[in-house]
């Protein structure tokens, strides 16, 4: 390839390529750069190598995969938004800042996790209505009436116990009541309330109940 100058003292600037006529090449006041412009293109300094990665498309994708360790829904949409802008300043390069591949992986990455935290958010809701919903319930058996079917005369016994439900400041054990001279044994659930007859089960060894009209109450628990 011929390396011939221009008229000497020739400034830097584009003038016609001497190995292919038609087109231009930069000439930087020494030597001849070594790309003529693609066709159609605005002539201007010519930059080494090939385009330059958008920094907001790195720190995007980077977002992006943070994001599902710290912050995901925020972290996903300040990727996002890097994304956007990368994309735009992309676009206004006429091609020597590149990054679309970074910022396409940034988009799928960051609306996934979006999607993803979405659905988890709701489903932790409807277990944590579930709780409520279920605790109410129990709250509601702890009703005296459901003890009205004790099988026990109207009197005080013992009954020693093998399981408690406490609800705030109600409670509902159940557990077997030895009936003395009787043969049989009967396994009640009886009500109680208040922090004196509704202690944990590891601190109760018996529990003493009080039978009238068929409803068991707590008289106390040792």
């Amino acid at each position: 390839m011929s390396e011939e100058n221009p008229i000497p003292p020739a400034p830097a600037g584009w003038y016609p390529d001497p190995q292919a006529p038609g087109q231009q090449r930069y000439w930087d006041g020494t030597v001849w750069m070594a790309n003529a412009p693609s066709a159609g293109a605005t002539p201007g300094v010519p930059q080494a190598g090939g385009p330059i990665t958008s920094t907001n498309a790195i720190i995007g994708l980077v977002l992006a995969i943070v994001s599902w360790v710290v912050c995901p829904i925020i972290a996903a949409i300040v990727a996002l938004v890097l994304a956007h802008s990368s994309s735009k300043e992309i676009a206004a390069s006429d091609g020597r800042v590149g990054g679309a591949g970074l910022n396409t992986a940034t988009r799928i990455i960051a609306w996934i996790n979006i999607g993803v935290s979405i659905i988890a958010g709701i489903v932790i809701a409807g277990l944590a209505i579930f709780g409520v919903i279920f605790t109410a319930n129990v709250a509601s058996s702890l009703d005296p009436a459901i003890n009205a079917k004790t099988g026990l005369a109207d009197g005080q016994y013992a009954m020693s116990p093998s399981r408690v439900v406490n609800i705030n400041d109600e409670c509902s054990y159940g557990g077997t009541v030895s009936i003395p001279g009787n043969a049989n044994v009967g396994d009640v659930t009886v009500y109680g309330r208040g922090p004196s007859e509704c202690p944990n089960l590891v601190e109760v060894q018996v529990v003493f109940i009080d039978v009238s009209g068929g409803v068991a109450r707590i008289i106390r628990v040792e």
